[in-house]
């Protein structure tokens, strides 16, 4: 019999036949298991070893951004409408100022989230964050700016700038987290929605303060310096992942062409549509009510506060047990409750609306988008691989740069065609579209998630990861253990690989 120094123990035949054959690989000291059919890389994923304290901690840069990008988005609504018409512009001329930032996101969305496997990560993030920036601190500039045509060409440009701005430092953002935390993509967006939907919230009240403290420069000034600071912060303290630069961008078309991919989409579209209305039309209908415009604030602050709790919640819902599709569909019977006591809908004409109806409805309407938005980001990414394209970070750029511009889209359309509809029919008939539109995406969603391709996965034991390893039958080897194929690639040192001499000789004597 072999010494203990010598021999390798052996597994009963018996033993043998019921285990699977599996590559035997050179055991050193500090030995990295790879194997060319098996992707290689030197430390486990970030999310395979980041506590929840770990993930926040990461995410509060991203978020500081995220809500100052909200900031901007709002910021202006309660006082650049006062400066126009000082400049001699009318509500005609310069209402489609606030609309045009979404024109310009639903342009370059998809074209930043195309190249950004290509120009890398690293370089469009602070290019995003400086253009968006700069051009909003350049917006508060037109206070100097006398003549009205120069100042109604100039907030367009400026704005559609601002928009590409966003694009970018949106989308990278989204790629950036998703390849740092590939197993919570879902929670990750929901933590940007959370962010952004903040800052969206307190933006018209902080503008309306710094502009009657300083003037129509000071709020573009301290928020677009913000958004520039909080860019850097994150550039300076996140260690970005390694993310490989391709030649050839992925192309748009391969992904639009998978029906599940454009159904994931067209719901966000819709969910960003049904805010652009509320925000667009509800107000004038809450003054025909005979409401003051503080209890319009509280009726908008209501709907805004349960979206930002709501949305970490649906994230985390959507990255567990919950298909996305499922929270789709729940988001969706919200948005439809919502809308029928809202107005209420011409077919319930026995209801008088009154205020805590309007804000009970709009507590249904938070929880609704939120959801809606949250689970078709998840629903767009699933739909792209299951449809059989990679997981890879060229395709989530591209479906974040896509998620982006259907967002966008609706919020562009949104108060623009509602703002039509409601002097065309009135508000009740426009609820009523609405809940139109939502039954339609509710059974999209139902039969996307019906009709999900299954796919079938093998399990095995992770026997490196575990202490019960399979002891090779190569005696000539002592130095060899065999790798499981189903371990993804990490890197081992000696003693995690080898057993006690103690328990080496046990199975010697066993055997």
């Amino acid at each position: 019999m072999r010494t203990n120094d010598e021999s390798t123990p052996l597994l009963s035949s018996s033993r043998r036949s019921s285990t699977l054959r599996l590559p035997l690989l050179p055991l050193h000291s500090s030995t990295h298991l790879t194997d060319d059919r098996i992707p290689y890389c030197s430390t486990p994923p970030l999310s395979e070893k980041t506590t929840t304290s770990q993930f926040l901690k990461t995410m509060m840069p991203f978020m500081f951004l995220q809500a100052s990008v909200g900031l901007c988005a709002s910021l202006q609504a309660t006082f650049y409408p006062l400066e126009a018409e000082l400049k001699g512009a009318t509500p005609a001329q310069f209402g489609a100022v606030f609309g045009i930032i979404h024109l310009s996101l639903f342009i370059f969305g998809p074209l930043v989230g195309k190249y950004l496997s290509v120009w890398g990560v690293k370089a469009i993030f602070p290019a995003g964050f400086l253009v968006d920036g700069s051009s909003f601190i350049i917006f508060g500039l037109l206070q100097w700016v006398n003549d009205t045509n120069t100042f109604l060409v100039f907030s367009y440009l400026i704005r559609f700038i601002e928009g590409v701005g966003a694009a970018a430092t949106w989308t990278s953002n989204l790629a950036i987290l998703m390849a740092k935390f590939p197993d919570r993509k879902a929670t990750v967006k929901a933590w940007c929605d959370a962010s952004f939907n903040f800052g969206l919230t307190i933006g018209p009240v902080l503008g309306a303060f710094l502009y009657d403290y300083g003037g129509f420069f000071l709020p573009f000034a301290v928020t677009g310096t913000t958004i520039i600071v909080s860019g850097v912060m994150v550039y300076a303290v996140t260690e970005f992942p390694d993310m490989e630069r391709n030649e050839a961008s992925q192309p748009v078309l391969s992904i639009l062409s998978h029906p599940r991919v454009i159904i994931a989409l067209l719901t966000a579209t819709m969910g960003a549509y049904s805010i652009g209305t509320v925000e667009a039309t509800l107000s004038p209908f809450l003054e025909h009510l005979g409401l003051d415009v503080k209890m319009i604030a509280i009726a908008f602050l209501v709907m805004s506060f349960f979206s930002v709790v709501a949305t970490p919640f649906f994230g985390w819902m959507c990255d567990g047990k919950v298909s996305p599709w499922v929270v789709s569909c729940c988001g969706c019977v919200f948005m439809f409750i919502c809308f029928a006591f809202l107005g209420p809908v011409p077919y319930l004409t026995f209801f008088s609306p009154n205020l805590y109806t309007v804000c009970g409805s709009l507590v249904a309407q938070g929880f609704g988008c939120a959801a809606v938005l949250v689970a078709s980001f998840g629903s767009a990414q699933l739909a792209a691989v299951t449809a059989g394209l990679p997981d890879s970070l060229e395709v989530q750029s591209v479906v974040s740069g896509l998620f982006t511009s259907s967002f966008a889209l609706g919020n562009f359309c949104g108060p623009t065609v509602s703002g039509i509809l409601y002097d065309a029919v009135g508000f009740n008939y426009n609820c009523l579209i609405l809940q139109g539109l939502v039954i339609i995406v509710f059974i999209f969603n139902i039969c996307s998630f019906l009709l999900t391709p299954t796919t079938k996965t093998v399990s095995k034991p992770d026997v490196l990861s575990s202490h019960s390893y399979q002891l090779t039958d190569r005696p000539d080897r002592p130095d060899l253990l065999p790798m499981d194929i189903t371990t993804r690639s990490r890197s081992f040192s000696t003693d995690q690989l080898t057993r006690s001499e103690d328990t080496r000789s046990e199975d010697t004597r066993q055997l």
